[in-house]
């Protein structure tokens, strides 16, 4: 019943479980576990816990797991079904220690994943009341609560990945001055610019970088950064844009320097939202994560200005493979 060595951890959890014909949902029921938490250990995403380890090594070793799909005691294991266990769960342990190094070694690949556990609060600005719909009132049968909050594209990309990747934590959304004074001790993650999200004048980062109104663009707060002339500006064509400047940004939280603090901004909605896509696009984001990994030192302390395409009126993720897409960025040196 134990197999030969499996590449990866995540390989060989599928390939027990499917041996047994069982889905991921049934061994979640035995194991106790939620079914997005089988599927992340499988997939790679997660490393499940070593008492987990020792739970999955007793169940497939147990020849009566087929037919209960209970979780026997040790007690109740055979001789023989003790020396399988012994044998699959080194395999196993194993595994997970590979595992936890190329995790270790991954860096930006577990960007949006939160590994102390803690809250996470996205934070993003109010629509000016001038644009507000109708439907933002409350007083309307048709209230839609989400047509209040700027930067809906980017909210709605980044907090279904973070509660993907974050399962147990709590992860929560709203408008900034909403936000209860206990929730700035959590991991913030503060969506758009200055102008429509008023925590991103309040709160602090070491960035040499400012966002600043202009007259001709009306609505939109292009970079300036301290130590050039130049200014980073969006790319029209007859009014209309072709390519936006997006800020990817993450440093200690200054109310709470255990837990972070990331931006993601741009001169117009498109950028920051091209800044959010980087990492969580399921096309781009592996190899954005490697190409971080390589280029910038500190994955909790660094800033980035990116060219952020507008193809057809739609929102192409930054490759940041490319070169071109780099316009600036910020981090400490490797020591």
């Amino acid at each position: 019943m134990v197999s030969a060595l499996r590449p990866g951890l995540g390989a060989r959890l599928r390939e027990l479980r499917q041996a047994q014909g069982l889905t991921q949902g049934k061994l979640a029921r035995v194991l106790g576990v939620a079914v997005s938490s089988v599927s992340q250990w499988e997939s790679g995403v997660k490393v499940p816990p070593p008492a987990r380890i020792g739970d999955v090594a007793t169940f497939f070793a147990a020849e009566s797991t087929a037919r209960n799909g209970k979780l026997p005691s040790l007690a109740s294991l055979t001789e023989e079904e003790r020396r399988n266990r012994a044998v699959l769960k080194d395999e196993l342990d194993s595994l997970r220690s590979r595992g936890e190094k190329s995790a270790g070694d991954q860096g930006f690949s577990d960007f949006w994943r939160f590994a102390d556990g803690g809250p996470v609060r996205i934070l993003t600005g109010r629509v000016p009341a001038r644009n507000l719909s109708p439907l933002a009132s409350p007083e309307r049968r048709n209230y839609i609560g989400m047509s209040s909050y700027a930067d809906g594209d980017s909210l709605i990309e980044l907090y279904g990945h973070v509660r993907a990747l974050n399962p147990d934590s709590d992860v929560r959304f709203d408008i900034a001055r909403r936000i209860d004074p206990h929730d700035l001790q959590a991991h913030l993650v503060l969506l758009g610019s200055p102008a429509m999200n008023p925590m991103r004048r309040q709160v602090r980062f070491g960035l040499p970088v400012r966002q600043v109104e202009v007259d001709d663009l009306g609505h939109g707060e292009i970079f300036e950064v301290d130590d050039e002339s130049r200014q980073y500006r969006p790319t029209l064509h007859d009014d209309r844009l072709i390519e936006d400047v997006g800020m990817l940004a993450r440093f200690p939280n200054p109310y709470n320097v255990r837990r972070s603090l990331t931006v993601c901004s741009g001169v117009f909605t498109r950028g920051g939202f091209g800044a959010v896509r980087c990492l969580t696009d399921p096309e781009l984001r592996d190899r954005n994560h490697d190409v971080l990994g390589r280029r910038i030192a500190d994955q909790d302390n660094f800033g980035m200005l990116m060219r952020v395409p507008v193809v057809r009126d739609a929102t192409a993720t930054p490759d940041l493979s490319n070169p071109d897409t780099w316009l600036r960025a910020w981090s400490p040196i490797k020591s």
